[in-house]
């Protein structure tokens, strides 16, 4: 050893390189790390569950949120893939989903649990497709305001053909449709008359009606006595599907009893009355 206390080199040490001894002495650091006593604690104690949850932790966690979330959205699909009654809107105009579902639960506290699984849900399908003719009138109304026409006609004759399945196939038995929609199915012959709805139409119905089949749902007790009716086009028209003759392929009795359930909340709609006391117009706005 040297006097000054210095270590003596040994002949590799004299030649060895300045790149070589830095290699060295940072392999001597990494060596002399602490350990990670947290880590090392728990392995010493055998807790594999611990040493997973180390290591894995952010993993879990990540993943049991997604499950949780597919679950939630699995089970409500679940829940309202049989509702007890379905509703078509069809026309020009957006409804909102936050309308679409104050509208709905009016329906549900109307309706009975028909499919018996403890629980009353009313869904209403919006379609906003246009005819020919009002795609012609928007066309005309850009024009003379000498604004951008919005409407993608591939999509537009998409929805229109979804319109085509969901009413005349039955899906959607209960229809609130802009005239020119409704004229549509009416033409064929594809909606209920009142007489065969009620027997004998009441008064107010009778008042709203716009032919033998349709009532303009604006005009009925329902929407005018709650907001959250107010959703559709003044001068949408309320109407009851026939049992499509399809339903003779797809299985009759179910269609026949699906038809029914909605023919019965289509009649409370229309037999809806003011509570008691309710004067129209009264009412501070």
């Amino acid at each position: 050893m040297a006097d000054d206390g210095r270590r003596e080199k040994t002949p590799e040490e004299a030649y060895e390189s300045n790149a070589a001894r830095r290699l060295r002495a940072e392999a001597r650091e990494e060596a002399e790390e602490p350990v990670d006593t947290i880590h090392e604690g728990e392995a010493a104690t055998g807790s594999r569950l611990a040493n997973f949850w180390y290591h894995h932790k952010w993993k879990v966690i990540i993943g049991t949120f997604f499950a949780f979330v597919i679950l939630v959205g699995v089970s409500q699909y679940a829940s309202r893939s049989n509702p007890d009654a379905t509703l078509i809107y069809a026309g020009p105009s957006y409804i909102t989903p936050t309308g679409n579902r104050a509208f709905c639960s009016i329906l549900e506290g109307m309706a009975d649990d028909f499919n018996g699984d403890g629980k009353t849900y009313v869904q209403l399908n919006d379609v906003v497709y246009y005819t020919e003719t009002q795609l012609a009138d928007y066309a005309k109304f850009c024009e003379e305001n000498d604004l951008d026409m919005t409407v993608d006609r591939l999509a537009n004759a998409r929805t229109s053909e979804r319109f085509t399945y969901q009413v005349m196939g039955g899906e959607a038995p209960i229809c609130i449709l802009s005239p020119a929609q409704y004229d549509l199915v009416a033409s064929s012959g594809g909606f209920m008359k009142l007489t065969d709805v009620f027997g004998e139409v009441p008064e107010d119905v009778a008042a709203a009606a716009v032919d033998d089949c349709g009532v303009r749902f604006a005009d009925t007790k329902l929407c005018r006595f709650y907001d959250a009716a107010q959703i559709f086009p003044d001068d949408a028209i309320l109407a009851m599907r026939t049992l499509p003759t399809l339903s003779a392929l797809t299985g009759k009795r179910r269609a026949e009893a699906i038809h029914e359930q909605n023919l019965t909340l289509f009649r409370a709609m229309l037999s809806f009355d003011f509570p008691e006391g309710f004067v129209e117009g009264a009412q501070e706005p």
